[in-house]
């Protein structure tokens, strides 16, 4: 079968990346797009790893589930590819999705705890937007990549966004379409916190102080919103320079009713409203006695720390990032908690901490499988597990069942709506 060759398929199923999936034969073919039980008209578009990819042309029975998108930008832009999911379908792929990962790896759960959910729009709080100058334009596109691609689609708004008029990307891309350095300007970094919006402009050269102008004048006379804040980055290396106002109150958002300082290169997580059901969740499950050592691995910038901390005299904050350590560390100490904050690379973990009477880890996508040997050899009594991919999350329970932990609960946190993405909290104990 050729890449013009047009097929009518009915789809199964949805892969983990929220694809749909259908089968002919012994083909399989992906059809982004697509939802389970639609008959759909496809043209093939190159095979890859034994799966034929499509494009999806026609739709000629529809689910159920399928719903308008509401987003103007959505046929082009890679961001959110679930919005043609009604969204409490959407939780249930998510869902489904876990449980199969866990099935996988043979894991039984002993209860399974209701989603934690938000509202489907105007959620995310940190999002990075792409600036390039065309060559045959001359013009810049601000936004962000379409989907399968490198290629910036130019955005006007962006719903999953909050609503502010500091987020008015069309009005951004005319200002800096006007800029004398508007080839220099390439990307934009917005931070929404509780007390301000931060706008963080990442420059390769420093910009005349008539550019810098009028990107003040852009926001100066913005009222009865959010603050906004600009912010300027000439290097990855070097701490953003503030242009507006003179002078800006530090970044803070709110965890377990306690005010926490938020850096701009700070991983936070990017949904508010599940951030805080997710902590007061883990306090739960893992329910801290003021006697007990607590780990907190991948502590960032204290999301959980804090919160530990306040129930539990041995707080250990464990983090690969110096600046983050530092921060958390300074942090504590204003709020006269009793974190020590260690810097450690837990890809390679040499952990000379006090026995744990309980560990809470938050890792990255790769997960920690380097980590699961070590809470085993010294068993520790209960792991709270928040994970952001499934299938290494099930890949390092696998070894901690297989040492004689049960998993007591699970849960999925849907920190990012509209999108195949999905976290889970799970509680581990030893037997």
């Amino acid at each position: 079968m050729s890449s013009s060759t047009r097929l009518t398929l009915t789809v199964d199923n949805l892969n983990s990346s929220g694809e749909g999936v259908a089968r002919r034969g012994r083909d399989v073919y992906f059809v982004p797009g697509a939802l389970p039980g639609e008959e759909v008209e496809v043209v093939l578009d190159g095979r890859r790893r034994k799966v034929w990819q499509t494009r999806l042309l026609n739709i000629m029975t529809a689910s159920e589930h399928r719903v308008d998108p509401a987003c103007p930008h959505y046929k082009r832009c890679g961001g959110c590819n679930m919005q043609h999911l009604s969204y409490d379908e959407q939780v249930n792929f998510k869902q489904q999705r876990v449980a199969r990962e866990f099935e996988r790896q043979k894991i039984e759960v002993e209860h399974w705890a209701q989603a934690i959910t938000s509202e489907p729009f105007g959620y995310r709080r940190k999002a990075r937007l792409g600036v390039r100058l065309s060559k045959q334009s001359k013009q810049n596109i601000v936004g962000f990549r379409e989907a399968a691609s490198s290629h910036l689609t130019n955005i006007d708004r962006c719903i999953v966004l909050p609503e502010h008029s500091a987020l008015n990307w069309q009005q951004w891309r005319e200002v800096i379409n006007g800029l004398q350095g508007k080839a220099h300007i390439t990307q934009i970094e917005m931070v929404q916190a509780d007390n301000a919006i931060a706008l963080v402009f990442r420059v390769l050269k420093p910009l005349v102080q008539s550019d810098q102008q009028q990107l003040i004048d852009t926001v100066a006379d913005i009222t009865n919103e959010l603050p906004v804040q600009l912010w300027l980055k000439f290097d990855k290396d070097q701490a953003p320079q503030l242009i507006y106002p003179q002078e800006a109150e530090p970044l803070t958002h709110t965890v377990d009713q306690q005010t926490l300082n938020i850096q701009l290169d700070d991983f936070v997580q990017v949904n508010r409203s599940v951030n805080q059901a997710m902590v007061t969740q883990a306090l739960d499950w893992l329910n801290p006695q003021p006697e007990d050592c607590v780990w907190d691995m991948f502590a960032g910038h204290g999301n959980f720390s804090m919160a530990l901390a306040k129930r539990s005299q041995q707080v250990w904050a464990v983090e690969g990032s110096i600046d983050m350590v530092r921060s958390l560390q300074a942090q504590a100490e204003t709020l006269g908690l009793p974190i020590q904050a260690q810097c450690m690379d837990l890809t390679e973990p040499s952990l000379s901490l006090p026995s744990a009477d309980a560990v809470l880890l938050d890792p990255p996508r790769a997960g920690a499988v380097e980590l699961m040997p070590y809470f085993i050899k010294q068993s520790v009594p209960k792991i709270l597990y928040v994970s952001c991919d499934a299938a290494t999350l099930a890949r390092d329970l696998s070894l901690l069942v297989a040492a004689g932990y049960k998993i007591k609960q699970a849960g999925i946190m849907d920190m990012f709506p509209q999108t195949h993405h999905v976290e889970t909290m799970v509680l581990a104990e030893k037997r």
